[in-house]
């Protein structure tokens, strides 16, 4: 194991993270007492790309250049793939390995009715991702998930609509409302009012007469959009010193390929350029950090499988360092009760 793992000890770290699939319900209950945003919880960048291929369509969000680099011919498509795909397992894999946040682009299709999952290209149909977290969370009654819908394209007010409808249908009871203040929400209080999902909208659709969605000012999740390194942690280190204590905080352990990042490195791949060199001062990065009141709450990576899920295994490790004496102080533990 890499010295720089996180974990405080071998010991310390399989109390909490050990079935990675079961790791919230498992956790001790001084944490399920623990506000959800004082909680390290590993998400996942992008976390529906596994589902591009290269048969797959141009989607709005694509950059300028694809259109530019059709000139490849047949290898075109491969190219897109290996720059667009962030993630190479299922969601019900990822949520198995301990992934609990879900970050998705979802786009309309001409002459389509249903919605997609989109990176460049276009993914699979949104509602059947959305069934399969469904089956995963019935089975696992004291798991839950942040299912943040970031970005829409190529949507009319008429769309946001029907894929509102289909996230609150899908999940019913399930979805916990929305709260001006979160630090009363626990694992423990979730479970208790059979809560299991928390579904971020990032659009002022959501505004009026959604009490089920929460907007974007409760997950601040501020972007580096570099290939820096340094640039990188000095930008996750900054932001998070300055999150506010009292709604939940995203920091995006990733870097972001430019245009000209892409053309340089043409038949490359995003996990070869943009994830391998990142490894070890990610998790040095990580080592580092403690979740708690105004600390480390959701941290997303690409292809965060990699390594037999070492990522989730890290991120929820640190959860432990929340059970040191004297460090629970800083915290306020909710009975779970309504």
């Amino acid at each position: 194991m890499d010295t720089l793992e996180v974990s405080l000890n071998p010991t310390m770290e399989t109390d909490v993270a050990k079935d990675l699939e079961l790791w919230m319900t498992n956790l001790p209950q001084k944490l399920r007492t623990t506000p959800i945003i004082h909680l390290a919880i590993p998400g996942s960048h992008d976390s529906t790309t596994y589902g591009i291929t290269s048969k797959s369509k141009i989607a709005p969000d694509a950059e300028p250049i694809y259109k530019w680099l059709r000139f490849l011919g047949p290898i075109f498509k491969k190219v897109m793939v290996n720059w667009s795909k962030t993630q190479t397992v299922t969601v019900t894999l990822q949520l198995q390995s301990g992934i609990r946040y879900f970050d998705l682009r979802i786009s309309t299709k001409e002459k389509d009715d249903h919605f997609y999952f989109v990176h460049g290209l276009y993914g699979d149909e949104v509602a059947k991702i959305l069934d399969e977290i469904k089956e995963f969370l019935e089975t696992h009654p004291k798991e839950v998930v942040i299912l943040d819908c970031q970005h829409f394209y190529a949507f009319q007010q008429s769309d946001h609509e029907r894929l509102m409808y289909l996230l609150t249908s899908t999940f019913g009871h399930k979805l916990l409302p929305y709260m001006s203040h979160m630090e009363h929400i626990s694992l423990q209080y979730m479970t208790e009012c059979r809560y299991q999902v928390i579904v971020v909208y990032r659009s002022d659709a959501a505004r009026f007469g959604q009490p089920l969605l929460w907007p974007a000012v409760c997950f601040r999740n501020p972007w580096a959009e570099t290939v820096s390194i340094p640039k990188l942690i000095t930008f996750l280190t900054d932001t998070l010193k300055s999150r506010n204590p009292s709604m939940g905080f995203v920091s995006q352990c990733v870097l972001t390929p430019t245009t000209w990042f892409v053309v340089k490195h043409l038949f490359s791949c995003l996990k070869k350029q943009c994830l391998l060199p990142l490894q070890r001062d990610k998790y040095k990065w990580l080592r580092m950090q403690r979740p708690g009141r105004g600390g480390l709450n959701i941290v997303i990576s690409d292809f965060a499988e990699f390594e037999d899920g070492r990522f989730a295994r890290a991120v929820v490790g640190l959860n432990r360092k929340l059970l040191r004496e004297g460090e629970r102080d800083e915290l306020t533990p909710i009975d779970g009760g309504r």
